[in-house]
């Protein structure tokens, strides 16, 4: 029996043992309104039956639109079941004064219904609102390698826009693109997971994305989605195809400047002052797989020029990048913040911690930097709890 069987067996398990816990306590709190319990059944049923649908689908077979009812069916069921976890954990622990034959502590059940209908609400905004929410943080980073004539130059990035996720609808991205453009940044970056799984998903964004400007240009690498490793393919040469599609996309229809482990130099001044922006193409851990090498990507590593690395994965910078050169500034993405932070006073948290040791906004170490942001799209499930989608205004500055 495979892992996943399991612990959606498990999962169905609890499921109907809280389901039936609170069908217990609604006959004892409903005697009149039968409706209610017929209700909370059939609804209960159908829940547990999309469980089990989703685990039998064909996932890596599966259309878009397939793939974003599973998102939204998958989505649906945490928000109804987490808050039913709450109140019947509640419920439970309010009745333990009568194993003491004293009077059951209602309140704690009470409070275990307002928190979890709290939550269902807070889920549900977070899936509605929040993913339509822009946030734009301002970065700056000061460094004695960069030339004067760039002090003050902006770089708006951004990354992870999983266009599957939006299907057809086109309003978050082209409020993106229009704020991308109000910021008039000098240049413009994405670092990486265009899409979800296929190339085609981008089709509808293309005409918005094309209007993304800057007078040093659109500079994207690939991320770990973009090359279609996702999705089961029918042969090697439509999966080629694919990823040649979507480099072609970018670099033509969109006219980005795709890195793939590659570099170009940018010149500012009547001097010629120059700065360095290095692409890779993604560099992965089990199990996303490696494709970027850093040293193709550019030939001194280690030279005296100011550079500017993106690498989609930020695990690229603790690994690698920081032990083996001297590039200055490292701009990624990929964390998502696990589409779940919270906020408390100057800091972040977040479960992305637990694996990623940067998995949001700017470390730096031995005057080297790494910004990671946290991205727009998503994918899983269709929410970003208190991780509002991000755009990073970087500026620079010559000390």
């Amino acid at each position: 029996m495979k892992i996943s069987y399991v612990a959606l067996f498990i999962l169905l398990a609890v499921n109907l043992l809280t389901d039936g816990y609170i069908y217990f306590r609604l006959k004892q709190a409903t005697q009149k309104h039968k409706w209610l319990k017929k209700a909370h059944v059939v609804f209960s049923a159908i829940l547990c039956l999309s469980l089990i649908a989703i685990a039998a689908a064909p996932i890596r077979t599966m259309s878009t639109s397939g793939i974003q009812w599973v998102m939204w069916i998958l989505f649906t069921c945490i928000s109804v079941y987490l808050p039913k976890y709450f109140y019947a954990i509640s419920a439970i622990i309010a009745n333990i004064p009568r194993l003491f034959k004293r009077k059951r502590w209602n309140f704690v059940s009470t409070a275990g219904a307002v928190i979890g209908f709290l939550l269902f609400a807070i889920m549900w905004w977070s899936a509605l609102v929040t993913p339509r929410q822009l946030n734009v943080e301002n970065v700056d980073i000061w460094s004695e390698k960069l030339p004067k004539n760039f002090d003050g130059f902006t770089i708006a990035l951004f990354s992870d826009l999983h266009t599957g996720t939006f299907g057809n609808n086109m309003g978050i991205v082209e409020n993106l693109v229009e704020e991308i453009n109000r910021l008039k940044p000098d240049m413009v970056i994405f670092a990486g997971d265009i899409v979800n799984r296929t190339t085609a998903e981008l089709y509808p964004f293309i005409p918005a994305l094309k209007q993304i400007k800057a007078p040093y240009g659109v500079v994207s690498v690939l991320g770990n989605h973009d090359y279609g490793d996702y999705m089961k393919w029918d042969s090697d040469e439509a999966h080629t195809a694919n990823i040649e599609e979507l480099i072609t996309i970018e670099n033509d229809s969109l006219g980005w400047r795709l890195l793939r482990d590659q570099s170009f130099d940018i010149y500012a001044g009547p001097e010629k002052q120059k700065i360095a922006i290095i692409g890779v193409e993604n560099w992965g851990e089990p199990p996303f797989k490696t494709y970027g090498n850093l040293r193709l990507a550019y030939d001194n590593l280690n030279d005296s020029v100011f550079k500017i690395l993106v690498s989609h994965n930020p695990r690229h910078w603790d690994l690698e990048v920081k032990n083996i050169s001297n590039i200055d500034l490292t701009l990624s993405g990929h964390t998502h913040a696990m589409q779940s932070m919270l906020k408390i006073g100057g800091k972040k948290y977040s479960l992305a911690a637990k694996k990623y040791p940067n998995w949001a906004g700017l470390t730096s170490e031995n005057g080297k930097y790494l910004y990671v942001n946290i991205g727009i799209g998503e994918v899983g499930v269709p929410m970003r709890l208190g991780a509002t989608p991000e755009i990073t205004l970087i500026t620079l500055h010559s000390n």
